[in-house]
């Protein structure tokens, strides 16, 4: 399996403004671009990253190595920037902390997404920002959040580390999501509402009230397993 190719970097490139003060931009690193983790929602990610170069270079776990899978055990920080293209929230935690210190980490943001006040918007490292996905304006998103196919979120938003958004999810205006949270597919949450640390919410399960303990919420009436 081939490097992504100096086409592909540049095309990314392309597709972010380089603005080291906001944070949501590639940063020019000069380095081979990976990804770690090559499971169903990796597809998806590596199938989003270019209509024309669809192989790049994949690291996984000793226990899925491959002819085509390189063990994380190879990946060399000083050859490579890393993206981690899994959708669990707290297994991309444990991921990033496997990595060494020096790691960098890059970002992706599809030419179909709309940033409306990009100079607003605020990305943290790692982040991958899918296809026809919309953020208005005044929105902070930390570090190696995902927001997979058609994913809104709305103005004034505060939202923490490892954040996953299924497709058609939508967060409504002056959210605040702490770390590692999970939106099912076509999951919404009211304008104003806040959402603690580890909570998982189901698939089109509306959020309409503050969500204070951490868990996994299901349902019209979002009620707690």
């Amino acid at each position: 399996m081939m490097t992504i190719e100096k086409n592909l970097k540049n095309l990314i490139m392309q597709q972010s403004k380089i603005n080291n003060e906001n944070g949501f931009e590639i940063k020019k690193m000069h380095k081979k671009l990976a990804l770690y983790g090559a499971g169903g929602h990796a597809s998806e990610v590596i199938a989003q990253l270019s209509y024309k170069f669809k192989s790049i270079k994949l690291f996984v776990d000793d226990k899925y190595v491959t002819s085509d899978l390189e063990p994380i055990g190879n990946f060399n920080p000083e050859e490579y920037a890393i993206m981690i293209p899994v959708s669990d929230s707290n297994a991309r935690e444990k991921m990033v902390h496997k990595l060494p210190l020096e790691t960098q980490f890059w970002s992706f943001i599809h030419p179909t997404a709309l940033l409306m006040d990009d100079a607003t918007i605020k990305l943290g490292v790692g982040c991958f920002i899918g296809a026809y996905s919309i953020l208005t304006t005044d929105i902070v998103i930390g570090d190696h959040a995902i927001l997979n196919r058609g994913v809104h979120v709305g103005h004034g938003c505060r939202i923490g580390d490892y954040f996953s958004a299924m497709p058609s999810s939508v967060v409504s205006g002056d959210v605040v999501i702490g770390n590692n949270v999970y939106l099912g597919t076509n999951a919404s949450v009211k304008e104003k509402i806040s959402i603690c640390d580890g909570v998982t919410i189901g698939m089109n399960s509306p959020v309409h009230h503050n969500i204070n303990e951490s868990g996994i919420y299901v349902g019209d009436n979002l009620r707690k397993l």
